[in-house]
């Protein structure tokens, strides 16, 4: 896509590049930790399972929602690998983006520059598809929630 304006106008000043290099140092801290919290999801994810089996045959759960986590804990599994690969997305976006605005700014590398642009940009789209996500899921609940309460007032149950 071709733009209209004249890059040549364009001038990274003293302030851009300063800004630029505490913009990189802030990514990075959140880069190490949201590599933390991925590696933190995987050992409860790996956790997760045995643990339920342990207080499933315990009885210490119980029978209805016993059943359920049975039924459904693929569901738990797959939407917490989710979550792990989401983090870890986002961390990697922002390690990159750190590297590569350091490494343009330190060697004049005007593709370190629009690397560094690319990754920020993959950040922003992963977590605004997280949000879209997330909304959709609260209306579906939201519907799912109404439903219920409409068809346990028809039958006439109290809650």
């Amino acid at each position: 896509m071709e733009s209209n304006i004249n890059n040549s106008d364009l001038r990274v000043t003293p302030g851009m590049e300063t800004n630029w290099r505490i913009t990189s140092k802030w990514a990075m801290f959140f880069a190490v930790m949201g590599f933390i919290m991925a590696g933190l999801y995987l050992l409860s994810a790996m956790a997760i399972i045995p643990a339920l089996r342990m207080m499933a045959a315990m009885g210490t759960i119980p029978e209805p929602v016993n059943s359920l986590i049975g039924s459904f804990s693929w569901v738990f599994v797959l939407l917490y690998l989710g979550a792990l690969a989401c983090v870890f997305f986002l961390a990697l976006y922002h390690l990159r983006f750190s590297n590569s605005i350091n490494r343009a700014l330190n060697f004049t590398d005007q593709n370190a520059f629009s690397t560094a642009w690319r990754n920020l940009r993959n950040h922003f789209r992963l977590y605004g598809i997280l949000t879209i996500t997330f909304i959709a899921l609260y209306l579906i609940m939201l519907v799912a929630v109404l439903v219920f309460v409409s068809k346990m007032a028809e039958s006439g149950n109290n809650f």
